[in-house]
């Protein structure tokens, strides 16, 4: 078989059904596609698209990879965290598949293998000399792309708010340039809904001879079938608009496409290790590589000649950094470190192109500590080896196996499988919010963030339940109709319903449970009821609580929140149930930076949990 790995879902779905479709074959026999939670493929797949967290997490059963004969590392030059992980293996892999098996008459080394393996590193802006380094010498082909001539315009100086800025070099391209579709990089969800309303809103007031404006929209947060959108071919007399983040930016091609509009910018994650465990994420706005604005402009000239209008002057383009930093040296190693120990390996002692630094990785060990997976001599313990099968945050595998003893497998799994899903659950309206505030009151809980979102998938299945015996389209319709009267993403509740499947999957693999749970399910028509609101939530917090015991805080006598695993003072975050609550302690599932240190996903858990937990009773003594 033959394995493609992208940086990206979007990219690895969207290439499998594009290779699929010139092979004449359906998608998912002979080629298919892996992603997390979502894979396509059988025993008769050859060509195989998949993002490089799944190709690492294949490792895990099969350290060989021994039924890839190719494996094509695309895009490399994003240096994502999975994508280091993976040329390590492939440079041990490789040395010990394509070794000599036999000598000849001579004594000289005859090369053939059983099973040998070839490896291809692409991209349209790797540093070729460094990844040949890296593996030994190998062979660099540069190879001319088919792209066409794009005429370049810089502005004249930096514009302050970009979005503006985007819609207005969008509307003198409709209203003046030939026919051609519009790429409009943003750096992220907000401000392509922010630009659409407002393209939509001028779109109305164009002349009625003008060409019509088609807008599509492509980010990682968003439903596969609405990124598919943006490749389908428009309407007669209309222009169509994408506007995505950096998604768009490698390896898709979308046709009709003749104008780019680049912003400049891109959030980027960083996370702000403590060498005491865990730490912050931070999601900021930034500036974009001079790597990254060469493949943006380059998307205009897949097809045809092209126009790039870079929102930023000349000058600023030459003082971008040449590329990323890259995500091994800005992001948390705990999953990774937890998956390399299950293949006995420790990133210390792994040949990778750039170290992290020791504070990262000590921040990583602790709190795999704190969450039982290794113990005080960092070697992996069985609960670690379980928690590692799981495809989610560490974090929340432990939640996961720690609800096994607390009997409360199945609510947990609810809740996990809505927090793992890649969109958020509650839709936030902000010229309908009292009406918003109004609907979600029937779900709150008054333990927090956690028993709310079971309230809303009980009542979701119980939505589901009663319309049974109706057509399937008029089932499908109710729930739609429901999602929109309460403002719920519904979309995030069947994702979280193909998450769940999977993780009751693994807990059978792994001799747990599922099936037992905490509570009854009295969760009703609507939502929670006073009679209905679920009040045994004990030990599902505790269960909870296992896994976010390093995101936790005390209340302080002055009424703010104390980290117990760091010297943070943080606050409830205003779309917490808990906002206006004062409660002993609490945990939360992420810390968010803006003007303040904000707890997101918050719950209220008794003070005494803490007491009983074994590594934080070792690490006080």
């Amino acid at each position: 078989m033959i394995a493609v790995t992208q940086p990206r879902r979007v990219a690895a779905t969207s290439l499998a059904a594009r290779v699929a479709q010139e092979q004449n074959a359906p998608l998912g026999q002979l080629v298919g596609y892996a992603v997390r939670f979502d894979e396509k493929s059988t025993s008769n797949t050859r060509i195989k698209y998949m993002t490089d967290g799944m190709i690492v997490r294949e490792l895990l059963s099969d350290p060989m990879l021994s039924k890839y004969s190719v494996v094509v590392v695309d895009e490399a030059h994003e240096r994502t965290l999975r994508t280091d992980l993976l040329l390590a293996n492939l440079k041990k892999i490789i040395k010990k598949r394509n070794e000599p098996t036999k000598r000849d008459a001579k004594g000289k080394n005859n090369t053939t293998s059983s099973n040998p393996l070839k490896i291809v590193v692409m991209s349209a802006t790797l540093d070729a000399e460094k990844f040949s380094k890296f593996f030994s010498g190998a062979k660099i082909l540069y190879v001319k792309g088919r792209q066409h001539p794009v005429k370049i315009y810089h502005s004249a100086e930096h514009q302050m708010d970009y979005v503006d800025s985007a819609m207005r070099t969008f509307f003198q391209i409709h209203t003046d340039q030939p026919p051609g579709d519009v790429l409009i990089f943003l750096p992220g969800q907000e401000d392509i809904e922010s630009l659409q309303a407002s393209i939509e809103l001028f779109a109305r007031q164009l002349p009625v001879n003008s060409p019509n404006v088609l807008i599509c929209s492509m980010f990682a947060a968003q439903d596969s079938r609405k990124n598919i959108q943006a490749f389908a071919p428009g309407p007669p007399n209309t222009r169509k608009c994408i506007l995505a983040t950096n998604i768009a930016e490698t390896s898709i091609t979308i046709p009709g496409v003749k104008y780019v509009i680049d912003t400049g910018k891109c959030k980027e994650k960083q996370f702000l290790a403590r060498a005491g465990g865990g730490g912050l994420d931070t999601l900021l706005t930034k500036d974009i590589t001079q790597s990254s604005a060469m493949q943006r402009t380059g998307r205009a000239g897949r097809e045809g000649s092209g126009v790039c209008f870079r929102l930023y002057p000349e000058s600023a383009f030459k003082a971008m950094q040449v590329s990323s930093e890259p995500e091994i040296l800005r992001t948390s190693l705990t999953s990774s470190i937890l998956q390399l120990k299950c293949l006995g390996q420790d990133m210390q002692d792994l040949d990778l192109m750039d170290k992290p630094d020791e504070e990262s990785i000590i921040s990583a060990f602790r709190t795999l500590w704190l969450l039982g997976s290794v113990d005080q001599k960092g070697s992996l313990t069985p609960a670690g080896r379980k928690m590692a099968a799981f495809p989610v945050d560490p974090m929340y595998a432990c939640s996961i196996v720690a609800s096994e003893g607390l009997q409360c497998t199945s609510e947990v799994i609810d809740i996990i499988s809505v927090l793992s899903s890649s969109s958020k659950l509650f839709v936030d309206i902000s010229d309908q919010r009292d009406a918003v505030a109004e609907q979600r009151r029937k779900f709150r809980h008054p333990s927090g963030d956690h028993m709310t979102i079971l309230n809303v998938v009980r009542a979701y299945e119980e939505i589901s339940a009663s319309n049974g015996n109706t057509s399937a389209n008029k089932n499908k319709a109710a729930k739609r109709e429901w999602c929109r009267k309460h403002f719920l993403n519904e979309r995030t509740l069947l994702e979280a319903q193909e998450i769940r499947n999977q993780l009751r999957t693994v807990c059978e693999r792994e001799n747990i449970n599922w099936t037992v749970s905490a509570l009854k399910k009295t969760a009703v028509v609507g939502g929670a009821k006073e009679d209905g609101v679920i009040h045994e939530e004990d030990s599902i917090i505790k269960a909870l609580g296992h896994g976010l015991t390093g995101n936790a805080a005390f209340l302080q006598p002055d009424g703010t929140y104390k980290q117990i695993m760091g010297p943070s003072i943080v606050k409830i975050h205003p779309s917490s149930v808990l906002c206006d609550k004062k409660v002993a302690a609490i945990i939360y599932d992420e810390l968010v930076f803006t003007n303040h240190i904000y707890a997101r996903g918050v719950s209220s858990i008794p003070k005494s949990f803490f007491a009983t937990h074994e590594p934080l009773k070792q690490r006080h003594a």
